[in-house]
Protein backbone atom coordinates (compact mmCIF):
# COMPACT_ATOMS: atom_id res chain seq x y z
CA UNK A 1 0.00 0.00 0.00
CA UNK A 2 1.19 3.14 -0.75
CA UNK A 3 -0.25 6.68 -0.13
CA UNK A 4 0.81 9.88 -1.68
CA UNK A 5 -0.29 13.60 -0.65
CA UNK A 6 2.58 15.39 -2.40
CA UNK A 7 4.09 16.08 -5.90
CA UNK A 8 6.63 18.79 -7.15
CA UNK A 9 8.98 17.69 -10.25
CA UNK A 10 12.48 16.50 -9.28
CA UNK A 11 14.81 15.83 -12.31
CA UNK A 12 18.12 13.90 -12.13
CA UNK A 13 21.02 14.25 -14.03
CA UNK A 14 24.44 12.24 -14.65
CA UNK A 15 26.76 13.77 -12.01
CA UNK A 16 30.46 12.43 -10.53
CA UNK A 17 31.61 12.31 -7.29
CA UNK A 18 32.62 15.44 -5.75
CA UNK A 19 34.91 13.28 -3.58
CA UNK A 20 36.87 11.28 -6.47
CA UNK A 21 35.30 12.58 -9.86
CA UNK A 22 33.76 9.11 -10.11
CA UNK A 23 29.83 8.50 -10.67
CA UNK A 24 28.02 8.82 -8.09
CA UNK A 25 24.92 5.96 -7.46
CA UNK A 26 21.46 7.30 -8.46
CA UNK A 27 20.60 7.29 -4.97
CA UNK A 28 23.42 9.77 -3.71
CA UNK A 29 22.08 11.88 -6.81
CA UNK A 30 18.86 12.10 -4.94
CA UNK A 31 19.84 12.86 -1.82
CA UNK A 32 22.39 15.37 -3.62
CA UNK A 33 19.83 16.80 -5.62
CA UNK A 34 17.12 17.16 -1.86
CA UNK A 35 19.16 20.50 -1.44
CA UNK A 36 18.43 23.69 -3.21
CA UNK A 37 21.61 25.96 -4.13
CA UNK A 38 19.12 29.25 -4.99
CA UNK A 39 16.45 28.74 -2.63
CA UNK A 40 18.77 27.38 0.22
CA UNK A 41 16.10 24.68 0.79
CA UNK A 42 16.01 20.91 1.16
CA UNK A 43 13.22 18.71 0.88
CA UNK A 44 12.85 16.26 3.61
CA UNK A 45 10.99 12.79 2.07
CA UNK A 46 9.41 10.35 4.62
CA UNK A 47 12.04 8.19 3.75
CA UNK A 48 14.62 10.26 5.85
CA UNK A 49 12.49 9.39 9.08
CA UNK A 50 11.87 5.47 7.88
CA UNK A 51 15.61 4.87 6.86
CA UNK A 52 13.98 3.36 3.77
CA UNK A 53 15.55 3.68 0.34
CA UNK A 54 14.30 7.37 -1.46
CA UNK A 55 13.56 7.62 -5.43
CA UNK A 56 14.05 11.07 -5.15
CA UNK A 57 10.58 12.25 -6.36
CA UNK A 58 9.58 15.52 -4.03
CA UNK A 59 6.92 13.21 -2.73
CA UNK A 60 5.68 12.83 0.78
CA UNK A 61 4.35 8.87 0.56
CA UNK A 62 3.65 6.09 3.06
CA UNK A 63 5.18 3.55 1.56
CA UNK A 64 5.49 -0.24 2.47
CA UNK A 65 8.47 -0.40 4.63
CA UNK A 66 9.81 -2.27 7.69
CA UNK A 67 13.27 -1.10 9.16
CA UNK A 68 14.93 -0.69 12.10
CA UNK A 69 17.39 1.83 13.16
CA UNK A 70 19.73 2.28 16.35
CA UNK A 71 20.36 5.70 18.06
CA UNK A 72 22.73 6.42 20.36
CA UNK A 73 24.18 8.77 22.38
CA UNK A 74 26.22 11.38 20.10
CA UNK A 75 29.21 12.06 22.25
CA UNK A 76 29.39 8.51 23.19
CA UNK A 77 28.07 6.30 20.92
CA UNK A 78 26.95 4.55 23.97
CA UNK A 79 23.27 4.23 25.44
CA UNK A 80 21.50 2.25 22.05
CA UNK A 81 17.83 1.86 21.62
CA UNK A 82 16.84 0.36 18.16
CA UNK A 83 13.80 1.42 17.04
CA UNK A 84 11.81 -0.60 14.47
CA UNK A 85 9.06 0.73 12.03
CA UNK A 86 6.47 -1.24 10.03
CA UNK A 87 3.63 -0.41 8.00
CA UNK A 88 1.68 1.74 6.61
CA UNK A 89 -1.80 0.37 8.21
CA UNK A 90 -5.19 2.43 8.73
CA UNK A 91 -6.86 3.29 11.61
CA UNK A 92 -11.01 2.33 11.21
CA UNK A 93 -11.66 6.13 11.82
CA UNK A 94 -10.47 8.95 11.91
CA UNK A 95 -11.14 10.89 15.46
CA UNK A 96 -8.09 13.07 14.65
CA UNK A 97 -8.22 17.34 13.55
CA UNK A 98 -5.94 16.04 10.57
CA UNK A 99 -8.62 17.26 7.92
CA UNK A 100 -6.74 16.50 4.30
CA UNK A 101 -6.91 12.24 5.15
CA UNK A 102 -10.42 11.30 5.36
CA UNK A 103 -12.10 8.82 7.10
CA UNK A 104 -9.13 6.33 7.25
CA UNK A 105 -5.58 7.93 8.45
CA UNK A 106 -2.89 5.54 7.11
CA UNK A 107 -0.16 5.24 9.74
CA UNK A 108 3.54 3.81 10.56
CA UNK A 109 3.91 1.75 13.84
CA UNK A 110 7.36 2.52 15.54
CA UNK A 111 8.38 0.35 18.43
CA UNK A 112 11.54 0.42 20.43
CA UNK A 113 11.88 -0.81 24.36
CA UNK A 114 14.26 0.32 27.04
CA UNK A 115 15.06 -0.79 30.57
CA UNK A 116 13.59 2.39 31.90
CA UNK A 117 11.04 3.00 29.97
CA UNK A 118 10.06 -0.44 29.03
CA UNK A 119 8.34 -1.23 25.69
CA UNK A 120 7.00 1.92 23.80
CA UNK A 121 4.60 1.38 20.56
CA UNK A 122 3.68 4.65 18.24
CA UNK A 123 1.66 5.87 15.38
CA UNK A 124 3.05 8.15 13.24
CA UNK A 125 1.40 10.08 10.05
CA UNK A 126 1.53 13.02 8.19
CA UNK A 127 0.62 16.05 10.17
CA UNK A 128 -2.72 18.45 9.63
CA UNK A 129 -0.17 20.82 7.93
CA UNK A 130 1.24 18.59 5.82
CA UNK A 131 4.94 19.61 6.56
CA UNK A 132 6.31 17.26 9.34
CA UNK A 133 4.95 13.30 11.12
CA UNK A 134 3.04 13.25 14.05
CA UNK A 135 2.01 10.89 16.68
CA UNK A 136 -1.40 10.05 16.78
CA UNK A 137 -1.57 7.27 19.59
CA UNK A 138 1.45 6.45 21.84
CA UNK A 139 1.33 3.43 24.78
CA UNK A 140 4.62 3.17 27.39
CA UNK A 141 4.55 2.26 30.88
CA UNK A 142 4.75 5.55 32.09
CA UNK A 143 1.53 7.20 30.88
CA UNK A 144 -0.61 3.92 29.64
CA UNK A 145 -2.21 5.06 26.30
CA UNK A 146 -2.59 8.06 24.64
CA UNK A 147 -4.07 9.81 21.24
CA UNK A 148 -3.01 13.17 19.85
CA UNK A 149 -4.96 15.55 17.68
CA UNK A 150 -2.90 15.73 14.36
CA UNK A 151 -2.12 19.26 14.98
CA UNK A 152 1.53 19.24 16.46
CA UNK A 153 4.45 17.60 14.57
CA UNK A 154 7.46 15.08 15.32
CA UNK A 155 9.68 15.42 12.49
CA UNK A 156 9.97 18.04 9.25
CA UNK A 157 8.89 16.91 5.88
CA UNK A 158 8.81 18.40 2.99
CA UNK A 159 10.64 22.08 2.16
CA UNK A 160 12.55 23.66 4.75
CA UNK A 161 15.26 25.90 5.45
CA UNK A 162 18.53 26.05 8.01
CA UNK A 163 17.36 27.57 11.20
CA UNK A 164 13.91 27.48 10.51
CA UNK A 165 11.61 27.65 13.29
CA UNK A 166 7.83 26.26 13.33
CA UNK A 167 5.70 26.53 15.85
CA UNK A 168 2.96 24.03 15.87
CA UNK A 169 -0.81 24.41 18.05
CA UNK A 170 -1.38 21.12 19.54
CA UNK A 171 -2.54 20.73 23.16
CA UNK A 172 0.51 21.35 24.25
CA UNK A 173 2.61 24.17 21.43
CA UNK A 174 5.39 22.27 19.53
CA UNK A 175 8.03 23.58 18.26
CA UNK A 176 10.97 22.37 15.96
CA UNK A 177 14.19 24.13 14.91
CA UNK A 178 16.48 23.26 12.10
CA UNK A 179 19.81 22.62 13.53
CA UNK A 180 21.61 20.94 10.75
CA UNK A 181 19.66 20.90 7.22
CA UNK A 182 22.45 18.97 5.47
CA UNK A 183 24.85 18.05 7.14
CA UNK A 184 27.66 14.99 6.40
CA UNK A 185 26.64 12.34 4.42
CA UNK A 186 23.22 14.28 4.09
CA UNK A 187 22.27 14.15 8.16
CA UNK A 188 19.48 15.99 9.24
CA UNK A 189 19.48 17.44 12.87
CA UNK A 190 16.90 19.54 14.66
CA UNK A 191 15.54 20.52 17.91
CA UNK A 192 11.82 19.16 19.18
CA UNK A 193 10.30 21.46 21.80
CA UNK A 194 7.07 20.45 23.57
CA UNK A 195 5.41 22.71 26.31
CA UNK A 196 7.90 25.08 27.99
CA UNK A 197 10.59 21.98 27.51
CA UNK A 198 11.35 22.08 31.27
CA UNK A 199 10.32 18.27 31.36
CA UNK A 200 12.69 14.99 30.38
CA UNK A 201 11.78 14.41 26.89
CA UNK A 202 9.95 17.54 26.14
CA UNK A 203 13.37 19.34 24.76
CA UNK A 204 15.39 16.75 22.34
CA UNK A 205 17.74 17.16 19.47
CA UNK A 206 17.32 14.64 16.91
CA UNK A 207 19.76 13.18 14.06
CA UNK A 208 18.15 11.04 10.84
CA UNK A 209 20.69 9.94 8.24
CA UNK A 210 19.79 8.23 4.81
CA UNK A 211 19.58 4.87 4.55
CA UNK A 212 19.56 5.06 8.33
CA UNK A 213 16.81 6.75 9.74
CA UNK A 214 16.91 7.40 13.50
CA UNK A 215 20.41 7.75 14.48
CA UNK A 216 21.19 9.75 17.68
CA UNK A 217 19.43 12.46 19.94
CA UNK A 218 20.11 14.00 23.20
CA UNK A 219 17.99 15.76 26.01
CA UNK A 220 18.74 19.52 25.33
CA UNK A 221 17.90 20.36 28.94
CA UNK A 222 20.04 17.27 30.68
CA UNK A 223 23.25 16.23 30.97
CA UNK A 224 24.38 13.64 27.88
CA UNK A 225 24.15 11.03 31.30
CA UNK A 226 20.74 10.83 31.36
CA UNK A 227 19.86 10.05 27.44
CA UNK A 228 17.41 7.95 26.89
CA UNK A 229 14.07 7.03 24.38
CA UNK A 230 11.39 9.38 22.98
Amino acid sequence: MVFIIFLSACNTNNQTSKKNNLPITEEENHWDKAYNNTTKERFIPVELFTGAKWDGKHELVLKEVSSSAKACDPITGKRCTTYTITGPYKTKINDTKIEWVGNEIPYYRRTFSTKRGGDVESFFTINNSRDGLVRIYDKRKKWGEKTFNGLGSKFPLGYWKQGEIRVYPSRRPTRIEIIELDGPNHCLTFRWVVGQGKERNQDNIYTFCPDSGFTSFRHNNQSTDSIKQD
